[in-house]
């Protein structure tokens, strides 16, 4: 009994805590810092930082040794949510001499993807964390840290909040329909493989999507699952069209998980490796949420506490449709 309600208890006051702070659709942001040498010690850089769920810039922070001079600088933000800055960068010797570290990491910006082209060099990606805070141009290979972006996949599902809902929304209407595990196991496989399809498609350039149509549909989705929650009785669907439309909302997170990795770089000389480490990532943290709800939940049945049980599910789906409803508006007032 104590355990059951010390677990309803940590539930209620995480919803709470949803419903009376701002919401942020993704709470942790990778940075990014794209360098091109267009000379000798000479060229131009882009520096990208995303706002966290406090509402906050990172302080995330570089600086070449030896020191380079940075003139001509520039601050622009996009769609009040990122905040990116570009200079033109003067060393007294060539980028291939130097080498860049990064400080002022927090939890809502745990790492920072770099992209540098040095003069007369193929292009070097790395993925720089705590740990592991500089990068030198002059390494002998030049090749990407590829399990970098194992954590980033991780990171962009369990802390983008309306991914972590959308998982959460499609198991617990796969429990109001009291369906079988297999289906449930289908249900993420369809999911799994429209994000999958997407993700691909668009780091590979082979098609564009716009960004901002592309958010709202995604909060629109949340909604829907939302929606279905609440329905007494549910509603009757074919299980194919369900199924097709469980697909096509795996295209469109899966876009959006393209997006957020735009112009920060998955690297030339481990394309297929990073995307595939990438796409990892993300199905593990689906792997973390699924199995988290599914504890809770068997936590509670186990204790032989359905009203407990039943309050769990009705606050979740609260938690689910506001925060889906802020969205969806915020999105759609912002594109129009």
């Amino acid at each position: 009994m104590r355990a059951a309600l010390r677990w309803l208890g940590l539930l209620h006051v995480a919803a709470s805590a949803l419903l009376c702070t701002p919401l942020f659709a993704h709470e942790m942001g990778t940075s990014a810092l794209l360098i091109h040498e267009a000379e000798n010690g000479a060229g131009n850089l882009v520096f990208k930082r995303t706002v966290g769920a406090d509402g906050k810039v990172p302080p995330i922070d570089f600086q070449f040794t030896p020191a380079c001079e940075l003139r001509n600088l520039n601050t622009e933000w996009e769609d009040t949510t990122e905040v990116i800055q570009r200079a033109n960068f003067f060393c007294d010797a060539p980028l291939i001499n130097h080498q860049v570290s990064v400080n002022g990491f927090t939890r809502l910006a745990p790492d920072l993807i770099l992209v540098a082209t040095p003069l007369n060099h193929e292009r070097m990606n790395a993925v720089l964390t705590p740990k592991q805070n500089s990068f030198q141009f002059n390494t002998a290979t030049g090749q990407t840290a590829t399990l970098g972006y194992l954590r980033i996949g991780i990171e962009h599902i369990v802390l983008g909040w309306d991914h972590v809902l959308f998982v959460a929304g499609l198991f617990l209407l796969w429990r109001k329909r009291e369906q079988s595990t297999r289906q449930l196991v289908g249900q993420f496989t369809l999911f799994t493989v429209g994000h999958s399809l997407t993700l691909a498609l668009l780091v590979l350039g082979w098609i564009a999507v716009p960004t901002r149509a592309i958010e709202a549909w995604i909060a629109l989705s949340v909604l829907w699952l939302a929606w279905e929650l609440i329905r007494t009785p549910p509603a009757r669907h074919s299980n194919t069209s369900h199924l097709l439309l469980i697909a096509a909302f795996g295209l469109l997170h899966g876009s959006g998980f393209a997006l957020s990795m735009q112009e920060r770089g998955f690297p030339d000389d481990a394309l297929i490796s990073t995307l595939l480490l990438f796409n990892l990532g993300i199905e593990i943290g689906q792997l973390w949420t699924v199995t988290l709800l599914a504890a809770t939940f068997h936590l509670l049945e186990k204790t032989h506490h359905h009203a407990c049980t039943r309050l769990t599910q009705h606050t979740l789906t609260l938690g689910i449709g506001g925060a889906a409803l802020y969205w969806t508006i915020e999105r759609i007032h912002g594109y129009v």
